[in-house]
């Protein structure tokens, strides 16, 4: 076990949120290294700790899953190689998981994240890809009870909003069940519970909470996974 994630999570405290928005109007290397101890005490221990906490749930879903805390906690540093933006350091975290030796890209993976103004967790496609998104359609038509089963099973339906880009024209097939249409336009899609940065975040129970939830995500993983 990573000494960072040594104790149990406590909950998502404001000393996380504050660091956030400290970062976001002082984004350059000066401010980081001046504020290293307060990021690595109340935003990367926590995280380290929430990731053990997670682990046994997703190890239920995937047991190939990545399970050392520095490969599922985001790096607070960007990767400004290929993007306009580049401001040096990110104003949110989140953690991820995904089986060992895949590309995130590749993969239909779990994840949980945390900004300023939104603490969430679901699964989803990490990038949009129109060949995947062609497979979907193509599997939907063809699996359609089994996409039922899953998606209007009323504790994940309740917990759940399907999210993602929409096709602006796409034909929906006669044949398909009304309840996937929404699914069918996607051109990428991922499905998240919101919970917002209130009181109940900060408590240890969060993290059993988001568990819960993640169990919930079994079903669909496995048929993202299954072709």
């Amino acid at each position: 076990m990573d000494a960072v994630a040594a104790e149990g999570f406590a909950g998502i405290k404001p000393a996380m949120l504050e660091y956030f928005m400290g970062i976001a109007f002082n984004n350059d290397r000066e401010y980081f290294l001046a504020t290293r101890t307060d990021y690595e005490e109340n935003v990367k221990r926590p995280l380290y700790a929430l990731a053990e906490a997670l682990l046994p749930a997703a190890l239920e879903i995937d047991a190939d899953f990545e399970q050392r805390p520095a490969r599922i906690v985001s790096r607070i540093r960007r990767d400004t190689r290929f993007t306009k933006d580049k401001s040096p350091y990110r104003d949110h975290m989140w953690l991820s998981f995904y089986p060992v030796g895949k590309a995130k890209s590749e993969c239909f993976g779990l994840y949980y994240s945390i900004s300023v103004t939104e603490s969430c967790y679901g699964a989803g496609f990490y990038e949009s890809d129109p060949a995947r998104a062609k497979w979907m359609r193509e599997t939907m038509l063809r699996r359609q009870d089994d996409f039922l089963d899953v998606l209007t099973q009323p504790d994940f339906a309740r917990h759940y909003r399907v999210l993602g880009e929409d096709y602006k024209r796409m034909e929906i097939p006669e044949k398909l069940h009304p309840a996937l249409y929404e699914l069918y336009r996607k051109k990428n899609f991922y499905v998240e519970h919101t919970d917002g940065v209130g009181p109940k975040i900060e408590r240890p129970e969060y993290a059993q909470e988001i568990a819960d939830g993640l169990r919930l995500l079994g079903p669909l993983y496995q048929l993202m996974m299954s072709e």
